[in-house]
């Protein structure tokens, strides 16, 4: 029968295909499939308890945190409250002088609108005259700015000087804090060895003496040896002579000769002793000198104390000068700001009331309107400070020279109104 591409139904019973047999090896498989799942989770388990189960640890780490930032908060609570009240302070100053300002301006204004309200119809020369004054009072205030200025250029070349003579006499004494350093350095040593050569000499004066006393008794031994010597043998010489024993005569004679001999080296020897009296000598001249040069150490370690003592007086003085100048540039600076403000608060009261302007000539500008009077506004008044710059150097001189040029000023310009009033 020929093959078939299509596949053919099967009918009835027919057998199935055998089950493959499942050996140990797919069940130990398995077996091991499930321990490395069970070891895996429980690594796991382990890992997590050892992440998250310290939960104590972490909380005390996150409360002292806490703390320390609560803490850092508090100080800065502390800080800003002291900003606080220090710009209350200020605050308050401020107020009291816009008060005292305020009080100033309702009273020129006052003044202003009294001089208006009485002044007559041809006030020019009245005017020129305020002018000339205005003029004068200019040239004063230019005069005294000039003099503050050279003032303070001197003010700032004396603490140019002051600070080089402070850094110079730094540098001396420096120089003479080492100088007085060695000085004693070199004093300490001198001392100490005159202290060992005294100890020196005064041992060897002590070994001397019995040494000394010694000698003299061997001298004294060796005279009367040698004068006993020379005695026996002039007699051994003379109870020879009728003998005619040559070999006697002989050895007394070499004898006699031996015995010179030996008194002679022992002259010798006391000459060589004779050298100790020159190191004496020497030492005691070592001693005058280590003396001299002691009293000269002293002499320059307490001149170079008087010369620290007196750059140190000298400094204390520097420092005192110092402390006045850079009060003086403080007050100078702070009368220069609160001229400052007072000028531009009297430029703003002044302008407030600038309606109209006049010129020098009494003259009335095209275009003006305003109420008639020939001082209608102050335009005219401010317009000539201005021009003339007496409020333009105003920043470096004294707010009390400005308030009494300022009331000097109203007093005339009243007096003048009340004249030409009259």
């Amino acid at each position: 029968m020929e093959k078939s591409s299509y596949a053919m139904a099967k009918f009835g019973l027919e057998a199935k295909e055998a089950m493959p047999k499942r050996d140990c090896g797919f069940y130990v498989k398995y077996i091991f499939l499930f321990t490395s799942l069970i070891q895996f989770l429980i690594i796991l388990g382990l890992v997590l308890f050892m992440v998250y189960g310290n939960a104590q640890a972490g909380t005390d780490t996150h409360l002292r945190l806490l703390e320390e930032q609560l803490q850092d908060r508090y100080n800065k609570i502390i800080t800003l409250s002291g900003r606080n009240m220090n710009l209350t302070r200020t605050l308050n100053a401020t107020l009291k002088e816009k008060q005292g300002l305020q009080v100033l301006a309702q009273k020129v204004q006052r003044d202003l609108d009294k001089c208006n309200s009485t002044q007559g119809t041809n006030p020019i020369p009245k005017l020129q005259e305020m002018m000339k004054i205005i003029f004068y009072q200019k040239i004063k205030l230019d005069e005294c700015h000039m003099t503050i200025s050279v003032i303070n250029a001197s003010c700032s070349a004396e603490k140019a000087l002051l600070r080089n003579q402070l850094d110079q006499t730094a540098l001396a004494k420096k120089e003479l804090e080492e100088n007085c350093r060695k000085a004693g350095a070199t004093l300490t040593k001198a001392t100490q060895e005159q202290e060992s050569c005294q100890r020196d000499l005064l041992n060897t004066r002590i070994a001397c003496e019995p040494i000394k006393s010694n000698l003299d008794l061997l001298k004294h031994e060796c005279r009367s040896l040698r004068s006993d010597m020379n005695y026996y043998f002039q007699r051994i010489k003379g109870l020879a002579a009728p003998y005619s024993c040559s070999d006697i005569n002989e050895q007394v004679t070499r004898l006699t000769q031996q015995m010179e001999g030996l008194f002679l080296w022992q002259q010798e020897r006391e000459t060589k002793y004779m050298g100790k009296s020159v190191c004496d000598m020497n030492m005691l001249q070592c001693r005058i000198n280590c003396s001299r040069e002691k009293q000269d150490l002293d002499k320059r370690l307490q001149d170079a104390e008087k010369q620290v003592k007196g750059n140190q007086e000298e400094k204390k003085k520097l420092l005192v000068e110092k402390e006045q100048l850079s009060k003086e540039l403080e007050e100078k600076s702070k009368a220069a700001a609160q001229a400052g403000y007072f000028k531009d608060q009297l430029n703003i009261c002044m302008g407030s009331k600038m309606d109209t302007f006049f010129d020098i000539t009494g003259s009335r500008v095209l275009g003006s309107s305003g109420r008639p009077g020939p001082f209608a506004s102050t335009g005219s008044y401010a317009d000539a400070l201005r021009n003339q710059g007496i409020f333009g150097n105003m920043g470096k001189i004294n707010v009390e020279e400005i308030q009494r040029t300022v009331q000097k000023i109203m007093e005339q310009y009243t007096s003048t109104l009340k004249n030409a009033s009259g």
